[in-house]
């Protein structure tokens, strides 16, 4: 197994995808998503059963093994504290943040989550002829705006530093904060139980 840390966002999907080996049977995503569905909490696991990436009015589709969902979901049932959930995961250029945006989105796609690199690693499994999979934990509900955060937090170190003059958005940070510890913690239990299981496959 060969694990890249791709960062956020699709150029970082990009790049991480030049580094897999060319021999790789498979290629996967894991990390965390925000909700599109107003009934995700932060902390569920996210199994798609296939990606979606719309940009510049063209709509990309790329599905997962029904095989490997499936197994999955037995594999993730005895570990997880809720119920894992399948369904259309959109892959995003940009980050929807606004609860409108959210709600807008999961009306236009019918997708439960989002998040930015699973569209560009599944183009890549595309081309190479190999499955894709993706495991995904919520990290912001769909009740949640991130829209007072500063642009370009996921590429910009002087974005970060700013929130530190930015006492509105610190009560924001904090939510995020304890979310991010409950989701880490669910997430390293979902691959603890989903990498053996597709190892076997």
């Amino acid at each position: 197994m060969f694990v890249v840390e791709a960062g956020v966002g699709p150029r970082a999907a990009r790049a991480a995808a030049a580094g897999i080996p060319p021999d790789s049977i498979s290629v996967g995503s894991a990390g965390f998503a925000g909700a599109l569905a107003p009934t995700l909490a932060a902390g569920d696991v996210i199994v798609p059963s296939a990606i979606v990436w719309e940009a510049d009015g063209v709509m990309q589709r790329y599905e997962i093994a029904p095989a490997f969902v499936e197994a999955a979901v037995r594999a993730l049932v005895p570990v997880l504290h809720r119920p894992p959930r399948t369904g259309v995961m959109l892959s995003s250029p940009i980050i929807v943040a606004g609860v409108a945006a959210k709600r807008a989105a999961f009306d236009r796609h019918g997708a439960i989550a989002v998040e930015m690199e699973a569209a560009e690693l599944a183009a890549h499994a595309r081309a190479r002829g190999v499955p894709f999979f993706a495991v995904r934990v919520v990290l912001d509900p769909a009740d949640l705006s991130l829209e007072d955060l500063p642009p370009h937090l996921e590429a910009s170190w002087i974005a970060r530093a700013r929130l530190a003059t930015m006492p509105a958005v610190w009560p924001l940070l904090g939510a995020l904060r304890r979310h991010a510890v409950v989701a880490g913690a669910e997430l390293t239990r979902a691959l603890g139980a989903v990498l053996p299981q597709l190892a076997r496959s």
